[in-house]
């Protein structure tokens, strides 16, 4: 009978680290997830960057368009609509620089874009500066 707090104790905290352990693998798993998510998107929008920066890059690109552009102006108008739905999902930083890319589209906000969502998905800082990027 002295053994019998011993092992309840012991029997509850098993359930107690099962559960928490439960818990933190389904969060773990969900934020994977939407890393994935999150950087299919922004593959995506840096892929329509490009093309709207220099149109004849989209032959570099195998594109699932619902309607095929045909022009820069198509691309920047379809980056737009991605725009506006990363409301939902992007943070401040990444949206700020979208629109500056939107409003001047040219290298040097794209890569500031490029910047942006890296440290999102990965919450790594670029130590690197626009020169040390860019390629001539």
């Amino acid at each position: 009978m002295e053994y019998l707090p011993i092992i309840s104790a012991f029997l509850s905290g098993g359930v107690i680290v099962t559960i928490v352990s439960f818990y933190l693998d389904k969060k773990r798993d969900t934020t994977s997830k939407l890393n994935g998510i999150m950087e299919d998107k922004y593959r995506s929008l840096l892929v329509f960057m490009a093309c709207v920066i220099d149109i004849d890059k989209r032959r570099y690109f195998t594109l699932n368009e619902q309607t095929p552009n045909k022009t820069a102006e198509d691309y920047l108008k379809q980056i737009e609509e991605y725009y506006y739905h990363s409301l939902l999902y992007a943070p401040d930083e990444v949206i700020k620089k979208l629109k500056k890319f939107i409003i001047e589209p040219n290298r040097k906000n794209y890569i500031d874009v490029a910047v942006a969502m890296r440290n999102d998905l990965w919450k790594r800082k670029i130590k690197l500066d626009y020169d040390d990027i860019i390629i001539n």
